[in-house]
């Protein structure tokens, strides 16, 4: 009886897979990649008017496809997040020039840097060209001026002559700015090249890295300043790039600079749309499909870029999977007579600043958790290259393997995972103990940079896996019993292991707006977090003994530490504070 039984299952495998369906559009996946990549969505940052723009098209589409909305405001599903800073009414620069006259900079002009401290600097200004001082090759900006208690006027970007990367490494505004302070200066004026926009205020609401202030000015601020000493942008630039010499100088002139940041605060928006099942005695389980669609904006959040400030389009991470949801959505309302169970479409946000709207579902959900069968993750799909596609999450039921396997009908190289969690939204499903597939295409240079645009999308490829997708969803909404959770047999791969950190830790945050520490929203099962005891609630304070104050000071601080060395972490349990040892491990 048991051989007839797995025959029978085998049977019903081979059937779903086979069966007549509508077939997935490749212009429709490609018309939503480019909307929702187009200019008109400024890079969809979650509390933008980008980002709601992008939420409003996607509830159209759910609409349009017919499913009943699930939000608890019609499709929508508000949240409120802190993402950065804006700038506070006292912020000002004021300039004093040899001859006595005073200038008050416009507001539209400069803009503070969100690594300055919220504080007032004066001082005299010197000129440092690019504010490089290197070893190899060697260069220094800063020989033959003193800068010790006064402020430094620095170019953004780099030498032409240096190799790329070279330049990337030494152009970034944290590290010309740590010079600078490591020198003496007690302020920094960033001052912009030519037709170069003002660097946003974002990038995760990151805490105060230096103790003065700090501002970024237009190139004609930047030229009024260079002009009392008969230098323009373009000169200095110039002549540094001919003669491979610093053009630095004092200027005869003081400035007055006075930072006031406050949090930037904003509501962002899940989009939820639901496919009633047809079968009385199922429609209560629900299949979940879902993908984040926020991105980036302008670089406030987590960008790669040489600078942050170019919209950051975000048509692999994640227009591509947030296209194949709603491409999903299309063609599985088309067979809504034939899904004896429900399947509740989610597009998330706040996705970039640490899994935000997906940890929202899950604490405040709009069906019921426990009728949740298994959670599909769309994240970056568009990339698919020699038909290699990436599935995780199989750990998380002992039926994965086999459903999957079965789905694979185009003959996908299929790189399977048991991992269950990492860097997107389904980790935030099986931490509530429901099973997880995670289909993802892969790496590639444009990650989280400007250049990840709608004609860099493999749509044919990215068609093969909704189609795959679908054939998984059809199946779990048709079998006759719904799938068990499991817990993984491997450990998953580091959180964040997608930008090259040294060491693996295995926490998984959870965002708070708060710069007090890192909150904990759980740990990777089988991780050197878990194996030194750290769990949910708590909050990491220090590291090495250093303070920590956001995710970004936590994951710096991972270069400096070793596999197989133990670091003491210290945290916040319950109101008490103590030490804890971490073993970090090798990457994965």
């Amino acid at each position: 009886m048991r051989k007839v039984g797995l025959w029978l299952g085998l049977l019903a495998l081979i059937a779903f897979a086979l069966a007549d369906v509508p077939s997935v559009s490749v212009s429709n996946l490609q018309s939503h990649v480019k909307t929702l990549a187009s200019p008109e969505m400024e890079g969809r940052l979650a509390i933008a008017p980008g980002g709601h723009k992008a939420g409003e098209y996607i509830a159209r589409m759910f609409a349009e496809y017919g499913l009943e909305p699930k939000g608890t405001q019609g499709y929508f599903q508000d949240f409120e997040m802190t993402i950065g800073y804006t700038t506070g009414k006292d912020t000002a620069l004021r300039v004093e020039f040899a001859n006595g006259n005073r200038w008050e900079v416009p507001a539209d002009a400069f803009r503070p840097s969100n690594l300055s401290d919220n504080t007032t600097t004066e001082g005299e200004v010197v000129f440092v060209g690019y504010g490089l001082s290197l070893q190899e090759p060697a260069y220094d900006d800063y020989a033959g001026v003193d800068v010790k208690g006064k402020v430094v006027a620095i170019l953004r970007g780099a030498p032409e002559w240096l190799d790329a990367g070279t330049a990337q490494r030494v152009a970034r505004i944290p590290t010309k700015l740590r010079t600078a302070f490591e020198k003496g200066a007690t302020g920094v004026i960033l001052l912009n090249l030519p037709n170069q926009p003002l660097l946003p205020l974002g990038m995760r609401g990151r805490a105060s890295v230096v103790s003065g202030a700090v501002v970024n000015v237009n190139t004609e601020v930047a030229n009024r300043l260079l002009r009392t000493a008969n230098l323009t942008v373009e000169e200095a630039v110039k002549r540094i790039n001919e003669t491979k010499q610093p053009v630095s100088v004092a200027l005869p002139v003081k400035v007055a600079m006075t930072v006031q940041l406050e949090p930037r605060k904003g509501i962002a928006r899940n989009v939820i749309g639901f496919l009633p099942g047809a079968d009385p005695n199922k429609r209560e389980e629900i299949i979940v499909i879902g993908a984040h669609y926020d991105h980036l904006g302008y670089g406030e959040v987590g960008s790669l870029a040489f600078e942050p400030g170019e919209i950051h389009y975000g048509a692999d991470d994640n227009a591509s999977g947030t296209a194949g949801l709603l491409e999903l959505a299309r063609i599985l309302s088309l067979q809504r007579e034939k899904l004896p169970r429900s399947v509740l479409f989610i597009a998330f946000s706040g996705e970039e600043e640490g899994l935000v709207g997906s940890a929202y579902f899950v604490r405040n959900p709009t069906v019921p958790t426990d009728k949740i069968v298994a959670m599909i993750n769309l994240d970056m799909i568009g990339r698919l290259r020699e038909d290699r596609l990436s599935i995780s999450g199989l750990g998380s039921s002992p039926q994965w393997e086999e459903i999957v396997k079965a789905a694979n009908t185009d003959g996908l190289t299929l790189n399977l995972s048991q991992a269950s969690t990492g860097g997107s939204d389904h980790t935030s499903f099986f931490m509530a103990n429901i099973p997880v597939l995670f289909f993802f295409t892969g790496m590639h240079p444009e990650y989280h940079r400007p250049t990840d645009t709608w004609d860099t999308i493999n749509y044919e490829g990215q068609a093969k896996v909704v189609a795959m997708v679908e054939r998984v969803a059809r199946h779990l909404a048709q079998r006759e019993e719904r799938i068990a959770f499991s817990r993984p047999s491997q450990p998953a791969p580091a959180t964040g292991a997608r930008a090259g950190f040294r060491v693996r830790i295995g926490i998984i945050p959870e965002y708070s707006g708060e710069a007090n520490g890192v909150l904990l929203g759980g740990v990777v099962p089988g991780s050197p977090a878990e194996k030194a005891g750290l769990k949910a609630g708590d909050r990491i304070v220090a590291v090495m003994g250093k303070q920590v104050k956001s995710i970004e000071e936590l994951t710096q601080l991972y270069d400096q530490m070793e596999p197989g060395k133990p670091v003491e972490f210290t945290i916040v349990r319950n109101g008490q504070e103590m030490k804890v040892q971490v073993v970090p491990a090798a990457p994965q």
